[in-house]
């Protein structure tokens, strides 16, 4: 069955016309859904019926083995077989019953979003939905203060303060009996042992909104089907559910990431036909974010190794941001295919584009760029929006005389947009004397007014794809640059309250980085603040409708974080007391700690947190907390015990403290622990890999470094990690550890530890021409400060042996070794020529193993030449007159010239030689060496000349310059006598 009109518009926020609520009452809950009328739906009579709340003493309840409602027995557990067990019932009405359910639920969720999230404040506790007896119980009842007495010039944000006073806010005083309540409920919503934010107003909400769309339809396979049958947009509203539970969690939890992708699955069989269907279905979990390494056959067989290089750091193979037979899945410009999806309607694209979105922001919250950018193309080509990121010429300064390129991003919508003209928050004016408020762009019909106005979902796409980016880069001013585009065109129409609201929010957090515009940033960033957490007295401002329609394709933070963010920006302008105030009042523990330390207080820190240890026994995070501040991993294991061996944190730190210890064995246990309760955590499993690197557990690390890559495709370090491990393994192995290695090379391109065992691996599976390529890139990277130690000669001696002994031909037939030989050999003469010549030039014994490869291609010129620079690197060194090392390695360097001068010397070789225009030769100055260059510019002829026709006149002039140098202080030495007895034989 597939989404119904109604769900359809409930999901999308879309209004519901007049009459279609009349008489049904489906249709009325989800007309007042649309409007964020949920204080009405959560006290209509569907809502009493699922929450009980008439019920009385005398009502009749088929719920067995737990208290009544109006017994003091009755605990917070107990709420979920209470409101389980009123569900059922509602739903023996018919299947119109589900649906009504689902709605409620939904209508929890949103008042659970509007007050921690977008506002305004929403008049109705959530207790106030239980039986009386409970809401009696559990009523809100703040301890306030008497109201504040504020003068008449008050700013409007301190008249909401006072307005505030005695409502629900971020860490309002409740009475026990409340806060025994919400704390209870916090800590039922804890997962993988990740703790949720203690201070989160009003969590009953949330919990009665997984109640209701998460645990009641699982609680049985056949309940689980009438709901995919009758009101299949409860795996929607579920996955949104979870997906906030998610935002309440100090760290993601992979548990929450599994369930909620596992809805969205499921929903795709209720969804319109549609080209993004076909294409979903081959994004699989195992090949999404990561291609692993190949199969064992591929692997076992390097024939099948594609054995070049591209110049960026990619390997060649299969290896994209695509599956080859999607290429077109991922765009990188903007440009999608739009053809396929112009046979669908224009609303069941629009459906799909907010399903497609919404999984995209999921991915990129989740810090998996891969999945995410093809999610967001797939949503960019059902809605339809074109973008294009180009430069422009125009001045980004007041006294500019001259035009630069400048980046800008042009975006059009598939439909023409009137402007709206809702309430909108405030954007504060920059009023710098010097950088203006917009680029001047030189090309009149680029400027920002004359772009026309996008689709609200369009603009929530360019968002999404505006923070990829910012996961797909590292933090650096280009990045900040190419995301800001992004942001303008965002900004430049005003619209939705929450897409205008996260444009306003980017935009600070880019500018927060430069000193120009820091100022902005910051005021800006408090102003967005205080437009949530202490809400203007105006009618005006926008309705929870508006602010809530696209929250769910918003990677907009609550309340709390966005505070933490305002916090931050002040700590990096170095009001640490404001951000200590924050701090503190968000009972953020860690970065109190962080205050005080640079405040030089870290006693202060200490007896705030035993202080609240005092008042939270119990709670390990304030445990945790401490074991950091004393670094006593005492405090990091009584977390652990007081939470029942589920704080993963608590194994992490104590991780931490074995590793810094060098007791790997522990360490390793520790982190094995954390791992187990939540596995989306990528330091714990790359800590874990490098520790059973030490220990020898080989399997293991494997296991850790294999998870790494899968939560994050470009840790470079992980896939060097883990070809080292495979290396240990032995030879079966070694394919393996080369493909993982090419990974590396992709996102560690600058790294020559990197390229170093990418050669090594390389050449031990006979791969000679990424082992040239990776040299060479080493070469590259160390020449200029390491010299010759650059270059391994062992592994140039392999290479070099490889060719002259034909290893590197074997197998292949005369024509096919013909075209290899010719292709190795161009990139090794390129090698030696071009990269290590040219730089390197005092090394002997790499100047003799070069020489054997010229002399290999019977370049005897060539190798001569490179002889006599092995000898000139030791007999030139000032050593060699009173150093006896140094006097005996110059004696055998001069042997070995003169013997290759007697063996070299008398040979024919044919070389080019220049010619006048009347066919004369020229012959060259040197006999050793000819000037190419020169000779590229003149007519050449081919002739057989000797290598060194006076070869005697160059062996006795070398022995008698050594002979000189060596006289006053060897004379009569053995090395001396041999030296005169060489020359005696060449007389």
């Amino acid at each position: 069955m597939t989404l119904s009109q109604i769900e359809r518009r409930t999901i999308l926020g879309q209004s519901i016309p007049e009459n279609a609520a009349e008489g049904d009452s489906s249709t009325a809950l989800a007309k007042l859904l649309v409007e964020g009328s949920y204080v009405e739906i959560l006290q209509s009579s569907t809502a009493k019926a699922i929450f009980g709340t008439d019920l009385d003493s005398d009502s009749s309840m088929e719920v067995t083995d737990t208290p009544s409602p109006f017994s003091s027995e009755f605990s917070v557990s107990d709420i979920r077989p209470l409101v389980t067990s009123l569900a059922r019932q509602y739903t023996e009405q018919g299947p119109e019953g589900l649906l009504q359910i689902a709605m409620v639920g939904a209508a929890c969720l949103n008042a659970f979003i509007q007050t921690n999230w977008t506002g305004p404040e929403l008049r109705l506790d959530p207790a106030a939905l239980l039986p009386k007896a409970l809401a009696e119980r559990w009523k809100e009842s703040f301890i306030s203060t008497a109201p504040l007495e504020l003068p008449e010039d008050a700013s409007k944000h301190e008249i909401g303060r006072r307005e505030q006073m005695g409502r629900v806010y971020l860490g309002a005083k409740q009475s026990e009996e409340r806060a025994d309540l919400d704390r209870t409920l916090i800590r039922m919503l804890e997962v993988d042992g990740e703790e949720a934010y203690a201070l989160a107003p009003r969590p009953l909400y949330l919990y009665l909104a997984r109640l209701l769309l998460v645990d009641f339809p699982a609680t049985s396979d056949e309940m689980l089907q009438q709901f995919d049958a009758e009101a299949p947009s409860a795996r929607w509203w579920a996955a949104r559910t979870l997906s906030i539970q998610q935002s309440l969690l100090d760290y993601p939890s992979q548990t929450l990431l599994d369930q909620i992708t596992d809805h969205f699955d499921k929903l795709q069989q209720h969804m319109p036909e549609s080209p993004a269907q076909k294409i979903l279905s081959s994004i699989t979990s195992a090949d999404s974010e990561v291609q692993m390494v190949p199969d064992e056959e591929r692997s076992n067989n390097s024939a099948n190794v594609d054995d070049t290089l591209i110049e960026d750091g990619t390997t060649g193979g299969t290896s994209g941001t695509a599956d080859e037979d999607n290429n077109d899945v991922v765009p990188e410009d903007g440009s999608v295919e739009y053809d396929q999806w112009s046979p669908v309607p224009v609303a069941d694209r629009e459906l799909w584009a907010r399903y497609l979105l919404e999984l995209g922001v999921l991915y990129s919250q989740h810090k998996m760029p891969l999945d995410a950018k093809k999610h967001l193309s797939l949503a960019q080509a059902a809605s339809g929006l074109q973008w294009k990121m180009t430069g422009a010429k125009g001045r980004r300064t007041r006294f500019q005389t001259f035009d630069v390129t400048q980046l800008v991003l042009l975006a059009k919508s598939a439909q023409r947009v009137d402007s709206e003209h809702n309430p909108m928050p405030e954007s504060l004016e920059l009023n710098d004397d010097t950088i203006l408020e917009n680029i001047k762009f030189t090309d009149p019909s680029i400027e920002l007014d004359r772009q026309e106005d996008l689709q609200t979902i369009d603009k929530c796409i360019l968002l999404a794809l505006c923070l990829n980016v910012q996961n797909e880069n590292p933090a650096h001013g280009l990045t900040s640059e190419q995301m800001m585009p992004f942001v303008v065109r965002v900004l430049q129409h005003t619209g939705n309250w929450s897409v205008y609201t996260m444009g306003l929010l980017l935009r600070s957090r880019l500018e927060s980085a430069k000193s120009r515009t820091v100022e902005r940033a910051t005021l800006q960033m408090q102003t967005l603040v205080d437009q949530i957490t202490h809400p203007l007295p105006d009618t005006t401002e926008a309705g929870a409708a508006e602010r809530l329609r696209y929250l769910s394709v918003l990677s907009l933070p609550s309340q709390w974080e966005l505070e933490r963010e305002l916090a931050n920006m002040f700590m990096e302008l170095g009001v640490v007391r404001s951000s200590l105030d924050i701090y503190e009042r968000l009972q953020m523990w860690d970065e109190v700690i962080s205050c005080y330390t640079l405040l030089g207080q870290t006693e202060v820190a200490e007896r705030i947190v035993r202080r609240e240890i005092e008042l939270n026994p119990d709670r390990p995070k304030l445990w945790c907390v401490l074991g950091d501040l004393k670094c006593d991993p005492e405090h990091w294991r009584h977390a652990w015990e007081v939470s029942g061996q589920r704080y993963a944190r608590a194994m992490r730190s104590l991780g931490a403290y074995h590793f810094g210890k060098n007791e790997y064995d522990a360490s390793a246990e520790c982190y094995e622990k954390a791992v187990n309760l939540n596995p989306l955590f990528e330091k714990s499993w790359y800590i874990l890999g490098c520790a059973a690197m030490h220990i020898g557990n080989w399997q293991l690390a494997i296991k850790s470094f294999l998870h790494v890559v899968r939560i994050d495709e470009n840790n470079g370090e992980s896939w060097n990690n883990l070809a080292t491990v495979y290396l240990r393994l032995g030879k079966d192995y070694q394919m393996r550890a080369l493909h993982s290695l090419r990974e590396a090379i992709k996102f560690k391109h600058e790294s020559w530890q990197v390229w170093s065992n990418f050669l090594h691996v390389s050449l031990g599976l006979g791969l000679l021409s990424l082992s040239i390529q990776a040299m060479g890139r080493m070469v590259d990277l160390r020449a200029a400060k390491d010299g010759a130690e650059c270059i391994d000669l062992d592994s140039l001696r392999s290479m070099i042996g490889m060719m002259s002994h034909g290893t590197a031909f074997q197998g292949l037939s005369g024509a096919e070794a013909e075209r290899k030989e010719h292709k190795l050999t161009a990139q090794m003469e390129a090698l030696l020529v071009s990269k290590i010549e040219a730089r390197i030039t005092n090394s002997a014994p790499l100047w003799r193993v070069m020489a054997d490869y010229w002399f290999w291609r019977r370049d005897y010129r060539h190798c001569l030449d490179n002889h006599i620079k092995a000898y000139r690197c030791v007999s030139q060194l000032p050593q060699v007159s009173y150093a006896p090392p140094v006097f005996k390695d110059a004696v055998d360097a001069a042997m070995t010239l003169v013997e290759v001068y007697e063996n070299l010397g008398d040979k024919m070789q044919v070389v080019r030689v220049p010619t006048t225009e009347s066919g004369d030769q020229v012959l060259p100055d040197r006999d050793v060496a000819t000037n190419t260059a020169d000779l590229s510019e003149r007519k050449t002829s081919a002739v057989e000349q000797p290598v060194c026709a006076d070869w005697r006149r160059q062996s006795k002039m070398l022995l008698r310059g050594l002979i000189g140098k060596g006289k006053e202080s060897f004379e009569g030495t053995p090395d001396y006598t041999r030296l005169t007895e060489a020359l005696q034989e060449l007389r």
